[in-house]
């Protein structure tokens, strides 16, 4: 027996050994003595053949060795199949893991927190361009999440409008017995104050449609750090008892407010505790960017009961409560109508924006 065929027997007789220990060990249980017996005595043939460097011992033996294997341990039906769908099994329960207890993906859909991050938007201006044209318009909207948008008449009849998504900034329009979603910001091929009859297929409105970013949270951070001022944060709306709030859902806001604390708007001013809030980075650049308007007064209503209506109002924030504002306080549904936040409702703050790319991606501020 030559150097080669020493090395190959070596490797092959280390591995049917290993085989036949492991089967032994897991099946010893279920399998009757003598498969065992006759399978350590296989094992046994196998390295006396060995040690003689019989070539021709050694298949024979390593043949038995194999048989010995697959009568206590038989291989299963379809093994690939069965591996593939055992590794999406465990990638699916590690991803839940990482969902449930570190980091959990989030969207934007409105745009209470423009400029700092944008929920879904729509460019009315917007024309169709050559990279709007499959199959490139496919890569357009995996990179930046953002596709030229024709709304057509499904069917003939009288337009009416039948209600309104809030999270998508869309009112639903029907004609016939079709229902056709229309963005409040797309140009409009039609009067919205007189609502015409249309025929089928005809132009209703056109733009350039954005999604709202995409970002991940850190479910980990509150567990061993205070949430500090200035911090974007999602949290759940359970607690919060309001007409204008569902309680099942999530929102994204800045953190403004710490327990314990007064807050007062001063128009454009955040204060707290008698002090106004310059600091940090996020407050100074909510009074000097131009993109940003400051902090804001709100109107109070029978449906949409409100704190900081006046200067001399405040919200006394309790010792387990953070106050939530939008960066975009003209348009924000905040803590300025629905006061502070428990702190067992907050999930964690928004730390990174990874899809789609744009001037907002990477790391949120």
């Amino acid at each position: 027996m030559n150097y080669f065929e020493k090395r190959k027997w070596r490797k092959i007789v280390k591995h049917l050994c290993h085989e036949a220990h492991h089967a032994g060990a897991m099946r010893e249980d279920v399998c009757g003595p003598e498969s065992l017996a006759r399978l350590n005595a296989a094992v046994a043939d196998l390295r006396g053949a060995w040690a003689s460097r019989d070539a021709n011992a050694l298949e024979k033996t390593a043949d038995a060795v194999e048989a010995s294997v697959r009568a206590i341990y038989p291989p299963r039906n379809k093994p690939r199949l069965r591996e593939n769908v055992e590794v999406f099994v465990v990638a699916i329960a590690v991803a839940m893991a990482v969902r449930a207890y570190f980091i959990q993906p989030f969207k934007i859909p409105t745009g209470s927190m423009q400029p700092s991050l944008n929920g879904i938007t729509m460019d009315p201006e917007g024309q169709h361009q050559w990279y709007d044209t499959f199959p490139v318009n496919i890569g357009t909207f995996l990179l930046f999440g953002e596709k030229y948008v024709e709304v057509r008449a499904k069917a003939s009849g009288q337009m009416q409008v039948v209600g309104v998504k809030e999270d998508t900034g869309e009112f639903l329009v029907q004609i016939g017995h079709k229902i056709h979603p229309i963005h409040r910001h797309a140009k409009l091929y039609f009067d919205p104050y007189n609502l015409p009859v249309v025929e089928q297929g005809q132009l209703l409105a056109t733009g350039r449609r954005r999604v709202g970013d995409h970002i991940f949270v850190n479910r980990v951070k509150y567990n061993f750090l205070r949430p500090e001022r200035g911090d974007v944060f999602v949290f759940s709306t359970q607690g919060i008892k309001h007409p204008a709030i569902r309680p099942d859902t999530f929102y994204i806001k800045r953190m403004v407010g710490l327990p314990g604390e007064k807050i007062q708007v001063d128009p454009p001013y955040l204060v707290a505790d008698g002090k106004k809030i310059e600091e940090p980075f996020p407050f100074h650049r909510l009074l000097t960017d131009p993109a940003y308007q400051g902090y804001s007064l709100v109107s109070r209503s029978a449906e949409t009961p409100a704190y900081l209506t006046r200067t001399d109002e405040a919200i006394q924030l309790g010792d387990e409560q953070y106050l939530p504002f939008g960066d975009n306080t003209l348009h924000s549904l905040d803590g300025r109508f629905f006061g502070g936040v428990n702190e067992h409702d907050i999930i964690g703050p928004a730390v990174f924006v990874y899809w789609p790319i744009s001037s907002r991606w990477g790391v949120i501020r």
